[in-house]
């Protein structure tokens, strides 16, 4: 007994530690309080970047394929084929002038068999990486949101292997209805004029508006529970509507970050700033692992309030 006090007495077991550190204490998940939050664990965040990296370099990789591919004129204008005849046909002034209206040709860029090879290769390692990247990646941010201690590379994989076949098979949903309805925005966006086409563009814009809310919550929930994916996108789905308050909360400050770049580029390349490259490369620093953990705060509190408690 006197050993055990005299060792209590050098090592001080018994003292008040140092408690939680400020990094790690957890602030109440409000609107006001995310900027320290967040500024709590931006050096964390930075690290996870390089765990995000393929989401940047495979896409800039199949858009430096596409820039240097070999390039052939095309017609911008349906009239191009009528007023080049009629003006072979019978050549005047009035058909020489319409075709320099109609005539403007843009270069098209074309895909030989080996760049669509390695394109369409590049999309597919995205697409299986896609669920696996964005599992680590949550469970990453929902530890720092609860004050848990963090180790980015070993967590990382640590969720990828516990969640392998689940994360696969609901990234590739993911990618494929993301992809779907990117695709549908630039096709309805772009045509416009009648009642159905407008109806139908407005509808994308508010299934996009909902799935975007539903990714808060899907990775999350696969990384909390053990559920079945069906009844996993069910929950997604609720949440999205139950959570409005703060699925806007994370919305907002995605907006506003997204935004604040934006603006520094428009403003650099107004005045003609030196240092605009810096703000171009700047968001891919840090851009993914914030949207990540800003998701994070606005999802973990209604699944804690609806599912955990």
């Amino acid at each position: 007994m006197k050993r055990r006090r005299l060792f209590d007495f050098l090592y001080g077991t018994q003292n008040d530690g140092p408690g939680v550190s400020k990094e790690d204490a957890v602030l109440k998940p409000t609107l006001w309080n995310l900027p320290k939050a967040y500024g709590r664990k931006f050096t964390k965040l930075l690290n996870l970047n390089f765990c995000m990296l393929p989401i940047w370099v495979i896409p800039f990789v199949c858009f430096y394929i596409y820039s240097t591919s070999e390039t052939m004129p095309s017609q911008t204008s349906g009239a191009f084929s009528s007023v080049f005849g009629m003006n072979i046909v019978s050549p005047s002034p009035l058909w020489t002038s319409l075709l320099g209206i109609h005539g403007f040709q843009s270069p098209l860029h074309t895909f030989g068999t080996a760049r669509l090879i390695v394109v369409i290769v590049l999309g597919l390692l995205l697409a299986v990486l896609w669920g696996w990247i964005n599992v680590g990646a949550t469970y990453i941010c929902r530890s720092m949101f609860r004050g848990e201690p963090v180790f980015i590379w070993s967590d990382f994989i640590y969720a990828i292997k516990k969640n392998l076949w689940q994360g696969l098979g609901l990234g590739l949903m993911d990618f494929a209805a993301c992809a779907l309805l990117v695709a549908d925005l630039v096709y309805f966006s772009s045509r416009s004029g009648s009642l159905m086409l407008d109806f139908f563009f407005f509808a994308i814009c508010a299934i996009t508006a909902i799935y975007m809310f539903m990714r808060y919550y899907m990775y999350m929930i696969l990384v909390t529970f053990n559920i079945k994916t069906l009844k996993l996108l069910k929950n997604s789905l609720i949440f999205s509507i139950l959570g409005i308050k703060r699925n806007l909360i994370g919305f907002l400050a995605i907006f506003v970050v997204i935004a604040i770049n934006a603006a520094l580029v428009l403003m650099c390349y107004a005045i003609q700033f030196s240092f605009i490259g810096v703000f171009i490369i700047l968001p891919f620093i840090y851009l993914l692992p914030t949207v990540v953990y800003f998701k994070a705060y606005a999802a973990y509190p209604v699944i804690e309030k609806y599912m955990i408690n």
